[in-house]
């Protein structure tokens, strides 16, 4: 895989990446010439905004607090310390409901069932039916977008420490969520400037204490909406668009031309 990027990386006019903390990786590890690398965005799709709570009603969830996961499950995401963290969320407020969205990863196969047979074990053993909710369905982006516009908090519990780019991660961001994430690499770029609050890794308290954070404090919760929102309208496929258009075009028109033959 080096000897492919460095290569690729050789060959390019440029090399794209979707998030800042990748460049010096590209150019000591890939030797890929700092020039060459632009920064894009990782793309969000553009729908309309529905109220929160009318989507609420939609749903079912009316008066209740709504955090969610969502993406393919997996034993790298970290849900287990996401349920444990809302066995402790509950105790001051019992309204808390954390959505499980997405289907097992279709690769792991055996294994991933299996994990989830241990998460739900879990829930009922922390007696959180009332509180965890698994909707183990293969999502549309429309259904996507519709659950982070009614949830309230979103959460990535995420275990891998290097992980450069997340396309949920996008997804919260580009939809103004108030967020809660370990702090992998790409978390620790997004949320950055007060975006959201970073717990550590592997630490249901931790993650727990964000959450009940963002809860008690609607003003500290709207600020994080706001200002998550503020760099999300920049991640807007039409947006993302533009900028590629834009790197295209100069690749062009700064390249010797060539003669047609006649």
């Amino acid at each position: 895989q080096q000897s492919i990027l460095n290569e690729l990386g050789e060959k390019s006019e440029k090399v794209i990446t979707m998030a800042r903390n990748t460049k010096p990786l590209l150019k000591s590890i890939y030797e890929i010439d700092p020039e060459k690398i632009e920064m894009i965005h990782h793309g969000v799709p553009k729908r309309p905004f529905q109220a929160r709570e009318s989507l609420k009603i939609k749903y079912g969830y009316k008066d209740r607090q709504i955090i969610s996961t969502f993406g393919l499950i997996g034993p790298s995401k970290g849900i287990e310390h996401g349920i444990e963290a809302i066995s402790k969320v509950v105790m001051d407020h019992k309204d808390a409901l954390y959505l499980i969205l997405g289907q097992t990863h279709p690769a792991l196969k055996e294994e991933g069932i299996a994990h989830r047979n241990k998460l739900e074990e879990l829930v009922e053993s922390l007696d959180l039916k009332d509180n965890v909710e698994f909707i183990n369905k293969y999502l549309s982006k429309d259904e996507i977008i519709e659950y982070l516009q009614l949830s309230d908090i979103y959460m990535t519990p995420y275990l891998g420490k290097d992980q450069a780019v997340s396309g949920t991660m996008a997804y919260a961001v580009g939809y103004g969520k108030a967020i809660v994430s370990t702090p992998y690499m790409y978390a620790k770029e997004m949320l950055s400037g007060g975006r959201g609050f970073l717990a550590e890794f592997s630490n249901p308290d931790s993650l727990a204490e964000c959450i009940k954070n963002i809860i008690k404090n609607p003003n500290v919760k709207a600020k994080m909406e706001r200002d998550t929102m503020k760099l999300g309208r920049t991640m807007y496929w039409d947006k993302i668009a533009q900028c590629y258009l834009e790197i295209f075009f100069n690749i062009i028109k700064s390249s010797p031309k060539t003669e047609v033959a006649s």
